[in-house]
């Protein structure tokens, strides 16, 4: 058995106490614990309203800036469609003026592809200002076959002059200081709107014609390059029948590929500019406007004094005659006798004689042989005139009304068929 000592039994009750707390001490520390926690409790309450509290307006400031933005946007949208509106009426205002602007194809002057002095016009200096051009292209009837755009107007005019000779006969065009092409197309859709659809050359089934160079034929090589330069004989001597007296250069690559097509212009010098302009100057001055009432409607045509013999036995004048953009060259023999019973101008008396054989349908070209009931148009006297058609003296009526005294009615025989004969009066070769 083991005895302790007085002071070690102390010192064991001493640590006794302090391993196991008394029962006032363990109540007065739950005591403080239920307050703590119940105060705990209270303040947690009271967070947690604060919280809610603060939750609350946070919502409600929230909510009220989400209807100030709902009203904000509502605002912006009414901007925008406000902004989109102005934007959408201008737009149309514009296109309105835009339109309003176009010319209409009626209001635009018919201009011949070739002048009276036998050149395509404009001259591209004549042009000073000009980017681009949209044109219309006529046949001889004047009626609409191609719109096309340009940047040198007049090379555009002879490409479609050499290919497309027989279709282009007049033209109408608008210019532009700029190259905008939405005004050029919007230029061009109107025209075709007032065509009542797109001219047969801009169809998708004719617009390689006026696009692209002419295709002669052939299979061959040496075949393709013979009949192009048939192609080109031909389309050049028909031009040169219209009266083009500018030069066609033909390309002669294309030739070699069967195919026709000309250079553009020649650009001249200034030296040559000059002379132009001066020859130009000297067929206006040369050239007469003139009428004539064929079938009850005026018609226009042009004359042309290329030449004026006068001699002792009368005169001998070179002219030509320009209608329908198509030149015809001829020469009349004045004599005398008919200058001294006229009493006018030689130039009147051809203005008159050509009016005359205008209105009685004479053709103006002949070639080769002539029947019997050709009239020589070509090469003729004025007492030729006289002695074909009985009326020709009503041409040259005085300002009273007075038929003039022609002198060929008492120098020749008038002989009228008025029997057939031969074997066209046979009824064995009849029907």
């Amino acid at each position: 058995m083991v005895s302790f000592s007085s002071s070690a039994k102390g010192r064991l009750s001493s640590g006794a106490v302090s391993r196991k707390p008394n029962a006032c001490c363990l109540q007065g520390s739950l005591q403080n614990t239920r307050s703590l926690t119940s105060a705990s409790l209270v303040v947690g309450k009271g967070k947690r309203r604060e919280n809610s509290s603060s939750f609350a307006v946070s919502r409600r400031s929230e909510e009220g800036d989400v209807e100030r933005y709902e009203r904000s946007r509502r605002r912006l949208v009414a901007t925008r469609v406000s902004f989109s509106s102005d934007e959408e009426v201008a737009k149309e205002e514009e296109e309105e003026e835009r339109g309003q602007q176009i010319a209409s194809l009626s209001s635009l002057p018919f201009k011949s592809v070739i002048s009276v002095d036998g050149e395509v016009h404009p001259e591209q200096e004549e042009r000073e200002g000009v980017e681009s051009s949209v044109f219309a292209v006529f046949d001889q009837a004047r009626q609409l076959q191609f719109v096309g755009f340009s940047k040198h107007l007049k090379n555009s005019l002879r490409t479609m002059l050499g290919r497309q000779s027989d279709f282009c006969y007049f033209y109408k065009h608008v210019d532009f200081p700029h190259i905008n092409q939405e005004e050029m197309l919007g230029v061009r859709n109107a025209w075709f709107e007032e065509n009542h659809g797109a001219p047969p050359g801009n169809t998708p089934q004719k617009i390689k014609l006026w696009q692209q160079p002419l295709f002669a034929g052939g299979v061959s090589e040496k075949g393709k390059q013979v009949a192009a330069k048939q192609l080109l004989e031909t389309i050049l001597k028909r031009l040169d029948q219209r009266g083009l007296r500018e030069e066609f250069v033909p390309n002669e690559d294309m030739l070699l590929e069967g195919k026709v097509e000309f250079l553009p212009a020649r650009e001249l010098t200034e030296e040559e500019k000059q002379k132009k302009k001066e020859l130009r100057m000297k067929v206006l001055e040369a050239t007469r406007t003139c009428s004539v009432v064929v079938d009850g409607k005026e018609q226009t045509f042009l004359l042309f004094f290329e030449n004026i013999f006068e001699a002792n036995g009368g005169a001998m004048v070179d002219f030509t005659v320009t209608k329908d953009d198509n030149a015809t060259s001829h020469r009349v023999i004045i004599g005398e006798d008919y200058l001294k019973a006229l009493e006018m101008p030689i130039q009147n008396i051809v203005e008159r004689t050509v009016a005359f054989l205008l209105e009685k349908k004479v053709d103006r070209k002949t070639e080769g042989m002539l029947m019997s009931n050709q009239f020589p148009i070509n090469y003729f006297a004025l007492s030729t005139v006289d002695q074909w058609f009985g009326d020709f003296a009503l041409a040259f009526e005085t300002k009273a009304g007075e038929e003039a005294k022609l002198p060929g009615e008492d120098k020749f025989w008038r002989f009228n068929r008025i029997h057939d004969y031969g074997w066209s009066a046979d009824d064995r070769y009849k029907g």
